[in-house]
């Protein structure tokens, strides 16, 4: 299994519950291979260097290094949290049968790019207007060529023109399956509009998708490190099917 991380502060505060997961996930028989992309976390390079195409590039070329060490013909699965999941669509090129796990899957990159700007304007303009004001006038700074420092990461121009094209996307051709995990603070917990949407239109194409939401906590966003339990749980069980299915099926296992 291949995890594709969060963007920015997401990924910082995430790194708790995914490392808790991975052991979860190591324990019903997966290998999981967690990466820092260019310029975040351990990995060189500075964020200001990073582009969306670059961190397309880190993902494939991990994938290649966990297929080469794979045991068996089935594929690995790709595990995306939130922006992660916009980097799928360069690894389902490659990978058109990989199946995917999805934790509250960021859907549109220039929804992602708004949330930073807006992040940036925190604490400054209030209002709907001074809003739209505040990051329009961002926005044409980038387009002039500057860097933007939001919380505590440079964002290149090259940067946030990549994001805010990128979208989760599957092939015409895709053949693989999904697993779509979102949290929800309510009771009973609910899928986001945004994911309902989505998942019926990738169904109407005949890609098979499970998802399901649960009451938990944003571990992504939270001030405090956060984790769900059930979560973990019920990805593991979603796991776990495939994992026995692709084994039956596996001549180098039978």
């Amino acid at each position: 299994m291949l995890h594709l991380p969060a963007f920015g502060d997401e990924m910082n505060k995430a790194r708790a519950m995914t490392a808790r997961a991975a052991r979860a996930f190591a324990a019903i028989g997966f290998n999981v291979l967690q990466i820092d992309l260019a310029g975040c976390g351990e990995s060189s390079g500075t964020h200001r260097d990073a582009d969306v195409t670059r961190w397309a590039g880190n993902a494939i070329a991990a994938l290649d290094w966990l297929r080469l060490r794979g045991e068996t013909a089935v594929p690995p699965w790709i595990w995306c949290l939130r922006a992660g999941a916009l980097l799928a669509p360069a690894l389902l090129d490659r990978a058109r049968d990989a199946p995917l796990l999805l934790w509250q899957p960021t859907l549109s990159g220039a929804q992602q790019l708004t949330q930073l700007l807006r992040q940036k304007l925190a604490g400054g303009l209030t209002g709907l207007d001074a809003d739209r004001a505040g990051t329009k006038s961002l926005r044409q700074r980038l387009q002039r060529g500057e860097l933007l420092e939001i919380g505590g990461y440079e964002i290149s121009p090259r940067l946030a023109d990549e994001l805010g094209r990128a979208v989760f996307d599957l092939p015409a051709d895709y053949r693989g399956r999904i697993a779509w995990f979102e949290l929800s603070p309510t009771d009973p917990p609910v899928l986001s509009p945004a994911a309902r949407t989505k998942i019926a239109a990738l169904r109407s194409t005949g890609v098979k998708i499970s998802a399901a939401a649960i009451r938990g906590p944003g571990f992504w966003q939270s001030s405090e490190i956060e984790h769900s339990k059930a979560l973990i749980e019920a990805s593991a069980t979603a796991l776990s099917a495939d994992f026995a299915h692709g084994l039956s099926r596996d001549t180098a296992v039978l």
